[in-house]
């Protein structure tokens, strides 16, 4: 169900977070750097367990801050994890979901069963994914597939994670194209008569060169989008990975951002 977001006289924004992927160093940074802006509501795209070590933690946290969250495939990969043989698996993938089935509570863990797919709060959609076949998680990294995740959508803006790498997708509606505008530092204005989706970026282990923790903020009432890029300490993090037992690479992929 469509659910409007209410107007406010006072410009505000709304914060937008995903694949935090169980690093609760990074986001308690994210969370930090929000304090920063006026913002009414924070949302998660999904992926908040998986990889790294601090799953409970970090679910905990989504459920007392977000105001509404979608699912990720990890978290899908969670009610699976019994049931998949442990050669199946990839460690860096099936050592954390284990971790995470022992560290989130059942209370929390039947919130995330609970999540849906994806969520509309007009005019912004939310989703983990593409829209185009929501429950197959299919990324969106090409034009093609900017193209169909377009199709799908029925708001003016949507928000997605999944891929670890921030984007603009800007959909012409005169001309049906579709373009990716480079991520900036500065605020951007978006045009209220194109259709745009956004990626937000990883919050906890960022595939685009750029080690730093990833979210985007986002006033609907003035169009004004801002990505932003956040410090924390990554050793600290690495150590909380080792001490967790969980593989190497796992850690070494914060430093890497690839």
């Amino acid at each position: 169900m469509t659910k409007p977001i209410q107007k406010t006289s006072t410009p505000a924004f709304f914060a937008v977070i995903s694949d935090i992927h169980a690093n609760i160093d990074a986001l308690d940074a994210v969370m930090e750097d929000i304090k920063d802006f006026p913002v009414r509501g924070v949302f998660c795209l999904g992926d908040i367990v998986g990889y790294g070590p601090e799953p409970g933690a970090c679910v905990r946290r989504v459920i007392e801050t977000c105001s509404a969250s979608v699912l990720g495939n990890h978290e899908a990969m969670l009610m699976l994890v019994d049931m998949i043989l442990e050669e199946d698996w990839e460690a860096s993938v099936g050592q954390p979901l284990k971790l995470a089935k022992a560290q989130v509570s059942q209370k929390d863990l039947a919130w995330l069963k609970d999540l849906p797919i994806t969520v509309d709060l007009d005019p912004i959609t939310l989703s983990h994914a593409s829209l185009n076949e929501p429950t197959q998680f299919n990324y969106l990294y090409e034009t093609t597939e900017a193209e169909a995740h377009l199709a799908a959508q029925t708001t003016m803006i949507s928000f997605n994670g999944h891929t670890h790498v921030p984007s603009i997708w800007e959909e012409n509606p005169k001309t049906f194209g579709v373009r990716c505008l480079n991520p900036s530092d500065k605020p951007v204005r978006l045009d209220p008569s194109k259709r745009y989706t956004v990626n937000v970026g990883s919050v906890g282990q960022p595939r685009d060169g750029d080690p730093r923790a990833a979210y985007a903020l986002y006033d609907y009432e003035q169009h004004l989008l801002l990505m932003r890029r956040v410090e924390y300490d990554i050793k600290k993090a690495q150590a909380r990975f080792k001490k967790a037992g969980l593989p190497d690479h796992n850690a070494a992929r914060l430093v890497k951002a690839e």
